[in-house]
């Protein structure tokens, strides 16, 4: 982490690089060093090119070349040390002189990982709910329709949260 005067995107909380339209670095902020490991020290003045590396390092700099000769905006996906970003990437304008560079905005990526966690962590209360609502059914045989209609209701709800958990974690019961 740097020390000196602090810009306003220090505080943001997504890694963020600022180039110039020679492809090279002259701002990064604090989370990019900690998402990347690379300093701020470290990595100004280098070339864009040299911080990523095979399809990343192709996919910033053919980013960087687009919103220099005049894309408003490109997004694009970047893979770095086991992490996924999606990533914006913009051109900074000064009044007189037009585009004098680009910022990317890297926004990490939910990992499949973490979305098979997710899947796993919500199938046993799915099921501790599918007994419920079985044993609500089994009291509810003699009951008014309307408590009928609420129980298969719960139990469309449970099968729709069922089918998106499973969606999510890419597929069945793991």
């Amino acid at each position: 982490m740097t020390t000196g005067p602090r810009s306003l995107m220090d505080f943001v909380d997504a890694p963020l690089l600022v180039g110039d339209p020679d492809g090279r670095v002259v701002y990064v902020n604090p989370a990019f060093e900690r998402d990347f490991g690379r300093s701020r020290a470290e990595v100004t003045a280098e070339p864009v090119a040299t911080l990523f590396a095979g399809g990343g390092r192709e996919a910033i700099l053919d980013a960087v070349a687009r919103v220099c000769r005049g894309e408003v905006r490109v997004r694009f996906h970047l893979r770095e040390g086991g992490m996924g970003f999606a990533a914006l990437a913009s051109p900074v304008e000064a009044e007189e002189e037009g585009r004098v560079g680009v910022i990317v905005l890297f926004t990490p990526e939910l990992g499949h990982e973490r979305l098979k966690a997710f899947q796993r962590a919500v199938r046993e209360p799915l099921d501790e709910l599918a007994s419920c609502l079985l044993a609500i059914a089994s009291e509810a045989e003699g009951a008014p329709e309307q408590r009928r209609m609420l129980v298969a209701e719960g139990h469309r709800a449970l099968d729709r949260i069922r089918k998106w958990a499973e969606t999510v974690g890419g597929g069945g019961r793991s």
